[in-house]
């Protein structure tokens, strides 16, 4: 392919990125309402201002139907602070260098100890509250070779949809994040039997503080990534992000497991929270669906 074949080819890509970009942040305009600074993940609950899960920047050929159950516990014995969400997730790839991604957690069952209740300002110790919906995309924008990693971006946005502000639960207001994404295999064993990859990113969080107000922030991870010809993967991932207003920095490691049996994937999922900001411990448990995509193309690996 010559190398004006091959930039028109890319031209669209990106113009398509920056529409779906302005269309995501227009959709997220919230109603006014008076500044709220304190609207940073550690004074509200385990689920309003999460960290993001890392992202490979290769589009697949199948969709993908996931459904989890979360829980995040302040420990593990009285677990005086705790929280359980459904997780579900839909992602829908286009020839290989485009997808879908659409998330919510639903509903968060919660409650919190008196003294958590009093550092929060929160309304009540505990309840039921309607959780957030985010929908964005990813692109693929370099295939990965020999000597280079592949390179994709992400964008989404974080809708107004969560309940429970006056609990600190949701923050009922927008958000937005856009990320670069990188992915290489470090090594490939012969006829198929597994391979270890590593994924990073880096990119820009924010989210709205009321009105005319937000707080901005670097967000960042890897992923060391094994995956065996028997369909089964182990993952290590590190993700959080930095803001500027202060307890807005929640980091975390974790570890998952997964099996594939037929088009179902068992996962399971262990994180522990880095330093206050973060949810001290999560559990989640689940499965996704494989799915062959109608608008598969070759996958770019």
């Amino acid at each position: 392919m010559s190398a004006t074949a091959s930039s028109q080819h890319h031209r669209p890509r990106g113009r398509a990125a920056a529409a779906l970009l302005a269309v995501l942040v227009a959709a997220g305009s919230p109603p006014a309402r008076a500044q709220d600074r304190s609207l940073v993940p550690g004074r509200m609950g385990y689920n309003a201002l999460p960290t993001v899960p890392n992202e490979d920047p290769v589009v697949g050929d199948e969709v993908l139907v996931e459904l989890q159950l979360a829980t995040q516990l302040s420990d593990f014995g009285a677990a005086r602070d705790a929280a359980a969400t459904p997780y579900g997730r839909l992602v829908v790839p286009f020839r290989g260098v485009a997808a879908l991604e659409f998330d919510a957690v639903p509903v968060e069952l919660w409650r919190v100890a008196p003294d958590t209740q009093r550092r929060l300002g929160a309304a009540a110790t505990r309840g039921v509250e309607l959780g957030d919906v985010r929908f964005g995309a990813r692109f693929l924008i370099l295939a990965e070779g020999e000597a280079w990693p592949a390179l994709g971006v992400r964008v989404f946005t974080k809708a107004a949809s969560g309940k429970g502000l006056e609990s600190r639960r949701f923050t009922s207001a927008p958000g937005y994040l856009g990320d670069l994404l990188v992915g290489k295999d470090l090594a490939a064993w012969s006829g198929g039997a597994g391979r270890l990859r590593l994924l990073g990113k880096l990119g820009f969080l924010s989210w709205q503080q009321g009105d005319g107000w937000q707080d901005d922030g670097i967000d960042f991870g890897a992923t060391l990534q094994l995956q065996t010809g028997a369909g089964s993967r182990v993952e290590l991932e590190w993700r959080g992000y930095s803001g500027y207003e202060r307890q807005d920095r929640p980091r975390l490691v974790g570890l998952t497991a997964a099996h594939l049996t037929g088009p179902v994937e068992w996962v399971a999922t262990a994180n522990r929270g880095i330093g206050t900001d973060a949810p001290p411990w999560e559990v989640r448990m689940g499965a996704i669906l494989h799915l062959r995509s109608p608008w598969a193309g070759d996958e770019r690996r």
